[in-house]
């Protein structure tokens, strides 16, 4: 089934997207994701192009979504204007080298490579508009979290391309290239800590008796009603959590637990921590 039948006719081609061919170098889950959005938002097969060097990986993706795929970086890159490399950090030097001969400064490079920076790009894509965005897993469903920060030589109109591109698949904020390390910590690794609270939160349903299906069904939707009830009420955390745990009640005694555990000192640390390993990363990068 080739999933581009899910356009919706309504949808709108930003602006700044129409009349462009999009070829993303590296056809792996960021990749897809990125394909099925724009689809999503009613750019036409055409429109789009990718590479992988994977066989397999080529035609699946061509049996998914009606777009073509093919081996060769360099081609996909003639025939582009806006290039999205979405391969891994230890494929890019590789992967810059096979394009940067066949790049103009009429083109726009958009790097999602984890710890490779604008600097280590421009050294690399001399006079190329350059954007370095950090995505999020949950982009996959349409409901992800992007940072952007645009490199010298992109100017509004890059930026916008850009932006336009990861609204398709979620929410995207501009910020300087030095937040990246807290932003990867926060929202790049994010739903890691979701994914294990939601796990130790279904052992412990289980330890009190719930059937297995029982406790995967009441944290889900718990954990989805809340950030639905976060987003939608407007009131910050604290507040939405002074409503849920009345004096002397059940969720105060799950709160003085957590508290005596210095639970929120832990989960602090840990974001620390991961925002440090990024920093280093992206350190020996440059």
């Amino acid at each position: 089934m080739v999933e581009s039948k899910i356009q919706n006719p309504t949808s709108k081609i930003p602006p700044v997207l129409r009349g462009k061919t999009i070829g993303i170098i590296g056809a792996g889950t960021m990749g897809q994701a990125l394909i099925k959005g724009l689809l999503a938002r009613g750019l036409p097969l055409r429109a789009v192009r990718a590479a992988d060097p994977d066989g397999q990986a080529r035609r699946r993706v061509q049996r998914r979504f009606g777009v073509r795929v093919i081996e060769e970086n360099a081609r996909v890159v003639r025939e582009s204007d806006i290039i999205l490399l979405a391969v891994k950090p230890q494929q890019l030097p590789e992967v810059t080298v096979q394009i940067a001969p066949h790049l103009t400064r009429r083109q726009l490079v958009v790097s999602i490579a984890a710890g490779i920076t604008l600097r280590w790009l421009q050294g690399r894509l001399r006079g190329i508009p350059v954007v370095r965005v950090m995505p999020n897993l949950p982009a996959t469903v349409g409901c992800g979290f992007s940072a952007m920060a645009a490199g010298r030589a992109a100017g509004s109109r890059d930026r916008a391309i850009a932006r336009a591109l990861f609204e398709a698949v979620g929410a995207v904020v501009e910020l300087p290239e030095r937040s990246f390390d807290a932003i990867t910590a926060v929202s790049g690794s994010g739903p890691a800590y979701v994914f294990f609270l939601a796990g130790t939160w279904e052992m412990a349903a289980r330890a009190l008796g719930l059937p297995g299906a029982v406790a995967a069904q009441a944290v889900a939707q718990t954990l989805q009603g809340s950030v639905q009830l976060l987003r939608d009420s407007g009131e910050p955390p604290e507040t939405l959590l002074r409503r849920v745990a009345s004096k002397r009640g059940t969720t105060e005694a799950a709160l003085r637990v957590l508290a005596k555990r210095k639970v929120a000192v832990s989960f602090r640390e840990a974001i620390r921590a991961a925002a440090d390993r990024s920093r280093a990363l992206a350190s020996s990068r440059r």
